[in-house]
């Protein structure tokens, strides 16, 4: 029997809603998808409650009525400066006679690294699971291997638990339970980079509207995730500042006209912000967009370089940079990205069987989500467990919520 899930991107500029029907035999079938413009964010934080969950319910709405069926619950992307990352490692000897690994010497070591707690007021939103070493060697399964010591670590982000409450109680109030909580950027990599690009170890860049997620990946694992406060949306705000002309033409100038690197042909050339020539319109010379797009998107990549530092080896990054998110298609971002970061920058493409009028880098983030949701990243000897309650009561019962806060 087919099961029905839902996934949500409560994105700054857009909510997006995906419906998706599983087979028994695991794989997925988008049968619903809807975007409705959110004017509730700002840098991938809510700041006007009403207005983002207004933007997710009719996204959530219009999906179900495409997919003609309901769903009682959803996966939500997390994104957001407030959201933070580190190392957590844990250790276990060996416990049975014969040396043999079990299941149980596993769980130890997993409950070792996770027992070191969040500041006050931050939540676990993410644990994301390193390389297992059985005697110092990585190993994928060493239950019944013979050994003495198992190390193990997790990516763990933690979120402002406020923050948090606000996104599920967007999703509560439509009703639904959120199944689990899923950073953007492992959402993206996951549709965007497969296994073999992941062990060849990768770097997955999501340039949304209000922030920008990145993913680097060494030996098929999750080596460090960020958030960084700037996308696309800050490039038109750029533009109105630097142009003197208002926002709604300083996006039209960006998506007709902007790039990320100037074309000497081009010197000279003007374009018209209006583009009737009547009288309020006037020229803009392209080469001041470009001036102007350039500096912001230069900015960008040395942020990530400089929050990278050390982890940009070539050697240990053989898959490049990925770049996905709807400001990736600005025309020479590539070439900024790769001579700042010191790799080889390409545009991500999508999975073959993805219907083309999915297959947008703006939608990397929502499809990823059932993706990544629907695997299963229990530890080795241990089944997923299907019966494992929502994230948001979870969440109830680790910061003392009720109900109806």
């Amino acid at each position: 029997m087919s099961k029905i899930i839902g996934a949500v991107e409560i994105g700054t500029s857009k909510a997006k809603a995906l419906i998706g029907e599983v087979s028994p035999s695991g794989s997925v079938h988008v049968v619903g998808m809807a975007t409705r413009l959110n004017e509730g964010m700002r840098k991938g934080e809510i700041v006007d409650f009403r207005k983002a969950a207004d933007a997710v319910h009719s996204a959530l709405a219009d999906a179900e009525k495409m997919s003609g069926t309901t769903v009682d619950e959803v996966y939500l992307a997390q994104t957001g400066s407030y959201l933070k990352g580190r190392m957590l490692r844990g250790s276990a000897s060996v416990s049975s006679s014969d040396n043999r690994v079990s299941a149980s010497d596993l769980q130890r070591a997993s409950e070792e690294a996770k027992r070191r707690q969040p500041d006050n007021g931050r939540t676990y939103v993410h644990h994301i699971r390193t390389p297992i070493l059985l005697d110092g060697r990585i190993v994928q399964d060493p239950v019944g291997m013979i050994g003495s010591k198992i190390d193990l670590g997790y990516w763990s982000i933690d979120g402002d638990d406020q923050a948090i409450k606000q996104a599920l109680h967007v999703i509560s109030n439509y009703s639904l339970d959120v199944k689990d909580l899923i950073l953007s950027s492992i959402a993206s990599s996951t549709m965007m980079a497969g296994p073999d690009l992941r062990r060849a170890g990768t770097l997955v860049i999501d340039m949304g509207a209000g922030v920008t997620d990145f993913a680097l990946y060494r030996q098929g694992f999750v080596a460090y995730t960020g958030v960084i406060p700037v996308g696309g949306d800050h490039l038109t705000g750029d533009l109105s500042m630097g142009l003197r002309i208002l926002e709604p033409y300083a996006e039209k100038l960006k998506i007709e006209h902007g790039k990320a690197t100037f074309d000497p042909m081009e010197e000279g050339d003007d374009v018209w912000i209006i583009g009737n020539k009547t009288i309020g319109d006037r020229a803009i010379p392209r080469k001041a967009i470009t001036d102007v797009i350039h500096v912001r998107i230069v900015e960008l990549f040395e942020i990530i370089c400089k929050e990278l530092e050390g982890l940009l080896d070539p050697d240990e990054l053989k898959g490049g940079v990925l770049l996905t998110g709807g400001a990736s298609l600005l025309p020479g971002v590539e070439q900024v990205a790769s001579k700042i970061l010191g790799l080889s920058v390409r545009r991500a493409s999508f999975p073959s069987g993805i219907a083309s009028e999915l297959a947008q880098p703006e939608n990397a983030t929502v499809l990823g989500l059932l993706h990544y949701g629907l695997e299963d990243h229990s530890l080795p000897g241990k089944k997923k467990d299907d019966a494992d309650v929502g994230f948001l009561s979870k969440f109830r019962k680790m910061v003392g919520l009720c109900a109806q806060d």
